[in-house]
């Protein structure tokens, strides 16, 4: 009989497996150069190290929320990320909200689910955090906010990588970063993906019920899966977005 692990044990290792050393970062960017009349639009970014731009070969120019930034807004908008690597979403909405809030925004985009499913943060929890976070920056429909959900990790390079039977061409190179025994515990891909799936549908319920724009990057991931480029959106620690993968988002 095939052993199965519990949702939170599940994600623990996973956790051990994917997560990465990170430092904390805040940035804003400057007003652009066109000066306007009216008060400038102020776009915030809630997030992690995917927000920051991790991965990405100039993470000032190639992140997606500097790209969003560029080619989305007006000249006149003023940026502020707030994203920190490592956030999970009861810290963001601890540490980062308040400050988000307090900038009255135009535009939020929040992208948090891969920390919370790497501390092993049930799907209820999240789902309850998420409504409270995404509530707040709101404002009363005030704000405009996208919320992303959880693309597909079972093909992330780090994660095959610990798999029976890796193969460096499947793994990109990437070695296996669990040592010794805990590599053999890392979950099949089925157990992975029903975590993921649980969270996606976490995140609809709530963008639904909020008035919020779901951002749906899992149906992004599956389309790349499908075409054959989505080894190309992976960077070469084999589990951030690379450069291809952040001008997609």
């Amino acid at each position: 009989m095939r052993r199965q692990l519990a949702f939170p044990a599940v994600l623990a290792v996973v956790g051990v497996l994917l997560a990465t050393a990170c430092t904390s970062s805040r940035t804003a960017a400057a007003p652009k150069p066109t000066p306007s009349a009216a008060a400038p639009l102020v776009y915030v970014a809630v997030g992690a190290s995917e927000s920051v731009g991790v991965g990405a070969t100039d993470s000032h120019r190639n992140a997606w929320t500097q790209i969003f930034f560029r080619t989305a807004l007006p000249r006149s908008a003023v940026f502020v990320n707030m994203a920190v690597p490592g956030s999970t979403l009861a810290e963001a909405l601890a540490a980062q909200v308040p400050e988000a809030v307090a900038l009255s925004p135009g535009v939020v985009t929040v992208w948090l689910n891969v920390n919370d499913l790497l501390h092993a943060v049930t799907p209820s929890s999240y789902e309850a955090d998420l409504t409270k976070l995404v509530t707040a920056l709101r404002r009363g429909g005030a704000t405009k906010v996208l919320v992303a959900n959880t693309p597909p990790l079972d093909d992330l390079p780090a994660y095959r990588a610990c798999l029976p039977g890796a193969t460096a061409t499947a793994t990109q190179g990437v070695a296996c970063p669990v040592p010794g025994p805990l590599a053999g515990a890392v979950p099949g891909p089925a157990v992975l993906n029903a975590a993921v799936d649980a969270y996606n549908a976490a995140t609809a319920r709530v963008t639904a019920a909020t008035g919020a724009v779901l951002v749906d990057l899992h149906a992004a991931g599956l389309a790349a899966r499908a075409n054959g480029t989505e080894a190309s959106l992976v960077s070469s620690d084999g589990f951030h977005p690379s450069d291809a993968g952040y001008a997609l988002v």
